[in-house]
């Protein structure tokens, strides 16, 4: 696989970028089934440790025993954010009633994508089966130019 329009050659290890993947899953004790509630990609720690602190701090407040959690808030996610840039995943649980709510950090390595500045999608984006309005959508941007970043 190669970087669209880059030229560097196949994509490596070294192709990738360090950072962390966050992810919030809610679990019913009732179903014994897990949804994933929302998902956020960080390029820093203290990004990432923000992200589970925004969502941590709402619900804290209207939960009766989230007392580990304001533990956490108060004193321990400073630390959190070290000991994901050392390499080390993170995971802190709320509950209520029959819910568990579970924030998790990871360090990851995220490959670069295909170029989309280009005029035309690669073929392969076609190939998937897509809802109507999405095809349509695609189909659509191929004929807008987008301007390069800069």
């Amino acid at each position: 696989m190669r970087a669209a329009g880059a030229g560097i050659g196949p994509l490596t290890a070294a192709s990738a970028r360090p950072g962390f993947w966050c992810e919030c899953l809610l679990t019913s004790a009732e179903s014994e089934s897990t949804v994933l509630v929302g998902s956020f990609d960080a390029y820093a720690a203290r990004d990432a440790v923000r992200w589970i602190r925004i969502a941590m701090r709402t619900l804290a407040s209207v939960v009766d025993e989230a007392e580990p959690v304001h533990e956490w808030l108060l004193i321990d996610s400073n630390l959190t954010a070290a000991a994901l840039e050392r390499g080390e995943p993170f995971a802190i649980a709320l509950r209520h009633e029959e819910l568990r709510l579970a924030w998790s950090a990871r360090p990851v390595g995220f490959l670069p994508l295909a170029d989309r500045t280009s005029r035309a999608l690669p073929p392969c984006a076609l190939e998937w089966a897509q809802p109507a309005a999405l095809r349509t959508a695609l189909t659509a941007s191929q004929n807008t130019h987008l301007p390069a970043r800069r």
